[in-house]
């Protein structure tokens, strides 16, 4: 660093300057400085090179750690003697012949819609209606308004059970090519889709349901009624919800078998009908897929929570006794609160306001509905008032038809149109199932197994089986589960590759060159110097068994690196494959009686390499392996550099900056007498020439 830009302090003889004093700087630098910076130089070069082998150790490492992981050694393959499934298998699982047959594959519930339309654009319906249905445990009501698109409704129905249930267009040609198919999303048979209406009942209780009285319960389906007494449940103490209502639907099954009853059995048989259990099992589920009423009526019905127990009454999970349907016409608001004027019709019934006269919205509303009612015997629609608005019902369940010329409807808070049951709106669409709700049925080993998937990963750990096609009657697919073990030579490939990587690191790094005196940044360093002879010491070791690498492929090359013949290995490997895995990861021997594990040779070579890479956390405390506190040791010796580089350069300027105060002062006093010798000596001169 330069102290000055001036080329001389003032001294006559200009033996001392300004660059005297830089260059006496300079040197301190060079003799003070310049050796502190190589030293982070090196500390520099050293962290970076030892960065890279500790990178070429890790990956050693891991391939050691693999090398040394059962798991490695139970990998499995597996191949299928038949066709309609497809298996994976994972570590470990037990090498085996397994027999299955698929008498069922898992699907999901299909239903065509059997409207048809010109584009996925048109106008599904011009009435105003609802569309209702049951799906795994929920029902859903879709709200479909005139005018509504295929793609609008079908978007609906997605929309409405978060994509539990799809409406998807499908394109299925002719004139109008374009149908509405609704289905499930998942396969299995809990996700059929239930339309028309349905009645779900609450967990029966646990117990025994008495049947020493008198109680009964009486299912009205479909125009059909079933009557079960007490006496035909077959329950007991200790019976679960679960086991109860099980008992119940198997009474209702045998009851079916009844000729009296061979008008719901046909109901039931052709699939209009269903009587099941609920979602969880603990209750029934009963539906109607044409939407007509369902009631169930339960009369004296006792059970015994356990034995001893005072008996008490069930409705056996019916708390609700029937079907709700959605009223038909709901206004949008409440009547208007003005006076009311204009005219309207109910299925061409004209109703006049202005025989309402009251001017508040309530009294309105109630005048309203009586004004229909006188007319019901016309129209067969009723009216009534729920929270402030106008509801309206076909006292059969028809179609209603409102219409108006002025704004009287909307005084109403109703819109002019035709609005539908979903019963009768069901017959305009015409659903018909063209794929049923299933789940997979399959025998495996003899065990019959039953899934809502065809995808199965559950029966036995680590075994993942695809259903693809039904099996043939008595015939049945082998799946075979060996060991595979053609992974192995290339683990050791890979391990070869990257100890010959590390060893050529290793080299580099320790080397010294006789001639050019070139050496490597740890030549010396003795923890350097030590992992190749560490690790070559088990390399070229012999087990008690006689065992070692050489005899599996991996020789020690005259530089030092290794080469791996692979067909050496596999054959050997083949010979005795437990013996070899023993050798490669681990051993039990009995040593004074006790049972004591004996480190295989890779299980030693990771131990090795930890011994040097370790960088981790044991109970709270740092455990360190030998390079990573070099690392350390290296990353606290540059610290320390720098810190006494700084201080070294402070003390050098702090030293010259001095200096320099001190020699500008001379100068200035020099400067000062060099003056006065100059009047000193014109004073004399002058009088000399006198």
């Amino acid at each position: 660093m330069a102290i000055a830009t001036t080329s001389s302090l003032g001294i006559g003889s200009g033996l001392l300057s300004w660059d005297n004093l830089n260059e006496l700087k300079n040197n301190d630098v060079k003799n003070l400085i310049n050796p502190i910076t190589k030293k982070i130089e090196k500390n520099v070069e050293q962290q970076t090179e030892l960065a890279k082998l500790i990178t070429n150790m890790t990956s050693l490492n891991t391939q050691a750690k693999n090398l040394s992981d059962l798991s490695t050694y139970q990998k499995r393959s597996t191949t299928i003697e038949g066709t309609g499934i497809k298996a994976t298998a994972g570590a470990g699982l037990a090498v085996q012949d397994i027999k299955i047959n698929v008498s069922q594959l898992a699907q999901n519930d299909v239903n065509q819609v059997g409207l048809k339309f010109a584009s996925r654009d048109s106008v599904f319906s011009n009435k105003n209606t609802t569309l209702n249905f049951y799906h795994n445990g929920t029902n859903y009501n879709i709200n479909i308004k005139a005018g509504m698109t295929l793609s609008e409704v079908g978007q609906a129905i997605t929309d409405a059970t978060d994509g539990k249930v799809l409406g998807i267009i499908m394109k299925t040609g002719g004139d109008n090519p374009y149908q509405l198919m609704i289905q499930s999303k998942d396969s299995g048979a809990d996700n059929k889709v239930y339309f028309g209406s349905t009645l779900v009942g609450s967990a029966l209780p646990g117990g025994k349901i008495e049947t020493t009285n008198s109680g009964s319960i009486e299912f009205d389906i479909a125009g059909q009624k079933l009557k079960i007494d007490a006496k035909d449940i077959q329950s007991d103490f200790g019976n679960t919800a679960e086991q109860n209502a099980q008992a119940l639907l198997d009474a209702i099954n045998k009851k079916l078998e009844d000729p009296s009853n061979s008008t719901l059995k046909g109901l039931v048989d052709s699939g209009q009908v269903t009587i099941e259990l609920n979602k969880d099992g603990t209750g029934l589920m009963l539906n109607d897929s044409k939407g007509g009423d369902i009631s169930v009526e339960v009369k004296d019905m006792k059970f015994q929570a356990a034995q001893g127990t005072t008996s008490a009454e069930t409705d056996l999970g019916f708390s609700t006794k029937k079907t709700q349907t959605p009223n038909q016409v709901t206004g949008s608001k409440g009547v208007s609160n003005e006076t009311l004027t204009g005219k309207f019709s109910i299925n061409g019934t004209e109703f006049d306001l202005s025989q309402v006269s009251s001017q508040t919205g309530a009294n309105n509303a109630e005048k309203v509905a009586a004004l229909i009612n006188a007319q019901t015997s016309t129209t067969k629609v009723e009216a009534k008032i729920e929270n402030g608005r106008l509801i309206l019902n076909h006292q059969s369940g028809e179609e209603i038809t409102l219409s108006s010329s002025d704004n009287a409807l909307d005084s109403l808070g109703l819109n002019a149109g035709i609005y539908a049951t979903n019963k009768n709106f069901l017959k305009d669409m015409n659903i018909t199932n063209i794929q049923k709700a299933q789940n997979a049925k399959l025998t495996y080993n003899g065990i019959n197994i039953e899934r809502d998937k065809n995808s199965i990963d559950d029966i036995v750990s680590g075994l993942t089986l695809e259903l693809t096609a039904v099996t043939k009657p008595n015939e049945e697919v082998i799946v075979r589960i060996a060991r595979d073990d053609s992974g192995l030579s290339d683990e050791v490939k890979k391990f070869v590759e990257n100890y010959n990587e590390m060893f050529n690191k290793l080299k580099e790094l320790t080397k010294y060159d006789k001639d050019t005196k070139v050496t490597g940044v740890f030549n010396g360093n003795s923890d350097i110097t030590s992992i190749t002879r560490k690790l070559n010491a088990i390399i070229t070791s012999i087990d008690p068994s006689g065992n070692n690498l050489m005899k599996f492929g991996v020789f020690l090359n005259d530089d030092g690196t290794l080469k791996f013949e692979k067909e050496k290995f596999d054959t050997e490997f083949k010979k005795d494959p437990d013996a070899a895995i023993a050798f490669f990861r681990s051993s039990t021997s009995i040593i004074n009686g006790e049972s004591k594990e004996i480190d295989g040779v890779f299980t030693k070579i990771k131990k090795t390499l930890d011994g040097f890479i370790t960088d981790e956390k044991v109970n709270g405390k740092e455990k360190k392996g030998t390079l990573k506190l070099l690392e350390t040791s290296l990353n606290d010796d540059k610290k320390k550099l720098e810190t006494e580089k700084t201080n070294t350069q402070k003390r050098i300027d702090d030293k010259y900056n001095a200096m320099a105060e001190k020699w500008a002062l001379y100068d200035q006093m020099i400067a000062k007498l060099t003056q006065q010798q100059q009047k000193l000596s014109t004073i004399i001169a002058a009088q000399m020439k006198q």
